[in-house]
């Protein structure tokens, strides 16, 4: 028998035993359902499935409740309790309390978004049941295969046109019947998801804003399922998925969001730096929307362009020193743009260090400055042996985020770990059996 036939038989072997490995542990979850609206629908799709389902009304629900269970499933749909974003409170909790493995059903991942300022609170309540751009990922293979057989072209949604340019899509089907209106789904804006080492993209779907928007995806051991339907409403593809993503999320135990971003629906925040850009490109978007984003006297500077082409090139060369201040606006950073580095790249620390160590009293107040303003959880104080430090145990772990924030975190769960962040993405986050299973241990 040659090699690669020797080859096959192994890799065939792993197939399966891996499958098993994960078909097996769907029986073995303690589920907990927490809503109102959908109980019966979940509670019932769910029984004989999972080795235990059991609900509790999002009003009743203590966080105590959960500790018995692997699993929760949150139901917290958009109605008159949620109009002033604001004001919400999670029925789960604190943010920074919450450790269980939970799925968002619907605009759940909304509403959480927003009180607990997670990735995911920009967006659109507009999603059809068609899943689109899925990734190849063991969520569409375990414990379930979903059959992309089934996947059908559609033409491409008028609101996709702008950045596709193929005359039809692929999607799929979640639903029976694809032609009835259905309810709409949570969308989340996705464009600057791959910054984040606690945030995977699973699939999007067809919505009325962009095609890069999120339908199914993670955020540390959160689950965004945005589709709306029940377990009721979806065909074999749509429930099989709400199987995977309970089964896959529960791995996920030690894993946390990272990020604090504030969602514009609670209050105004500061755009991405790459927005103006973006927007002064598209002509759908009126100049005073673009005027909007800046502070007077940036906007000044821009608008003086002849058009809209140039004025974009204008934010090609400056965005990156652009930094939030008084009500949110965007204007230039003195002192960035004095030390000619973005503040989210490597060489911002490497600048910074360097101007500290100066002799040089104006480099060492401005690097002070600075480090201050983009690195709140650095040491205190600008003492530059205190700072080499530090960066030299952290830039392992280190991202930076201007989705509102305008600031450097350390990944603590790479850190924990020891493992550079570059290589703590998607599956390898979760928990060590889940990883195992992963690699055929």
């Amino acid at each position: 028998m040659n090699i690669s036939k020797l080859l096959s038989i192994a890799l065939l072997f792993f197939v399966i035993a891996t499958a098993s490995a994960y078909a097996g542990e769907l029986p073995e979850l303690k589920v907990l359902y927490v809503g109102s609206e959908r109980e019966s629908a979940y509670v019932d799709f769910l029984y004989g499935k999972v080795a235990k389902i059991e609900a509790k009304s999002r009003e009743d629900f203590d966080v105590s409740d959960a500790a018995a269970f692997d699993v929760v499933l949150l139901d917290w749909p958009q109605g008159p309790e949620t109009r002033e974003m604001r004001k919400l409170k999670s029925p789960l909790g604190r943010r920074d309390e919450w450790k269980k493995p939970t799925v968002l059903l619907g605009s759940a991942g909304l509403n959480l978004a927003v009180t607990w300022k997670l990735k995911g609170g920009s967006g659109c309540t507009c999603m059809d049941p068609l899943a689109y751009d899925l990734r190849e990922h063991r969520i569409f293979e375990a414990p379930f295969k979903i059959d992309r057989g089934r996947m059908i072209s559609i033409p491409t949604p008028a609101d996709f046109k702008s950045e596709l340019d193929d005359r039809e899509i692929l999607v799929l089907p979640l639903v029976a019947d694809r032609d009835r209106r259905w309810s709409a789904g949570w969308c989340a804006h996705a464009r600057d998801f791959e910054k984040y080492p606690d945030v995977e993209f699973l699939c999007g779907g067809v919505n009325h804003q962009t095609p890069t928007s999120a339908g199914l995806w993670r955020q540390g051991n959160l689950l965004h399922f945005g589709f709306e339907q029940s377990p009721e409403e979806m065909n074999e593809s749509g429930k099989l998925l709400l199987l995977n993503a309970i089964a896959y999320i529960s791995h996920f135990t030690e894993d946390r969001p990272i990020a604090i971003t504030p969602s514009p629906f609670a209050g105004p925040v500061a755009r991405s730096r790459s927005t103006l850009a973006r927007w002064l490109r598209n002509p759908e978007y009126r100049m005073e929307s673009c005027k909007s984003l800046l502070a007077p006297e940036t906007w000044a500077k821009v608008s003086e362009r002849p058009d809209r082409e140039t004025m974009a090139q204008w934010a090609d060369e400056n965005s990156q020193f652009l930094h939030p201040y008084e009500d949110q606006l965007l204007e230039i950073d003195d002192d960035l743009l004095a030390s000619g580095v973005a503040f989210d790249q490597p060489e911002f620390f490497d600048k910074a260090l360097a101007d500290l160590r100066s002799d040089d009293a104006a480099l060492v107040g401005r690097a002070q400055r600075l480090l201050e303003r983009y690195v709140p959880t650095g040491p205190l104080g600008g003492d530059s042996q205190a700072w080499g430090s530090w960066w030299k145990e952290n830039r392992r772990f280190a991202f930076a985020s201007d989705a509102g924030d305008y600031r450097w975190y350390i990944d603590p769960l790479a850190k924990k770990r020891g493992t550079p962040i570059s290589e703590m993405r998607g599956p390898q986050r979760a928990s060590q059996r889940f990883r195992d299973v992963a690699v055929g241990r």
